[in-house]
């Protein structure tokens, strides 16, 4: 690990000097920090096809997954159908029951970055944001953002095996729970 490049002297004298040396420490730019300081940076929860790397990176460059989580309460369902993609749009529904939960992962993301992906989820007219808490392994609970559907369908739908296998992957890839991984692997496609 590197020696950090200013280190403060903690024979300090005067409790005011500690606090000046401090603040102008905390002044400087933080040449290693993760992501810039550009616009607000929120959590973002993904539990669909953006898990899969190859999807977010379009969006986010070299994104940072920030933690694996579950949304207690909600299931995961295809309540929409896209014609375009053959498939069933992945959304979450509140269901209220302790037992049922979403997995998925957190980002960082610039409120720039969520503009871009509002426009991949088509908000306003396909899918919304909306806040929710997650809570990682340990049960300690997070704020966080996510896309749902807008207007779901009456009969809902399933996923193409497209966008399961893209679903199922990124699951694999972000190391989510093998029994939840093994149950999406499970559920019945269009196709």
């Amino acid at each position: 690990m590197d020696k950090p490049k200013q280190d403060i002297d903690v024979a300090v004298d005067n409790m005011q000097e500690a606090l000046k040396e401090l603040s102008e420490l905390d002044a400087q730019p933080m040449e290693d920090a993760f992501m810039p300081s550009v616009g607000q940076i929120k959590r973002l929860f993904v539990y669909d096809e953006l898990m899969h790397p190859s999807v977010i990176s379009r969006y986010l460059q070299s994104p940072r997954q920030e933690m694996i989580c579950r949304a207690p309460g909600f299931a995961l369902v295809f309540n929409k159908f896209f014609a375009p993609r053959n498939s069933g749009l992945a959304s979450m529904v509140r269901t209220r029951t302790p037992l049922d939960t979403v997995w998925g992962v957190t980002f960082d993301v610039t409120d720039e970055k969520m503009d871009d992906l509002d426009h991949f989820k088509a908000v306003p007219n396909r899918y919304h944001q909306r806040g929710l808490q997650v809570a990682d392994r340990g049960g300690r609970k997070y704020t966080a953002k996510t896309y749902i559907v807008s207007v779901p369908d009456e009969v809902p739908s399933k996923p193409s095996k497209d966008m399961l296998e893209l679903i199922v992957e990124g699951a694999k890839t972000r190391g989510l729970p093998e029994d939840y991984i093994a149950w999406l692997a499970k559920l019945e496609t269009l196709d």
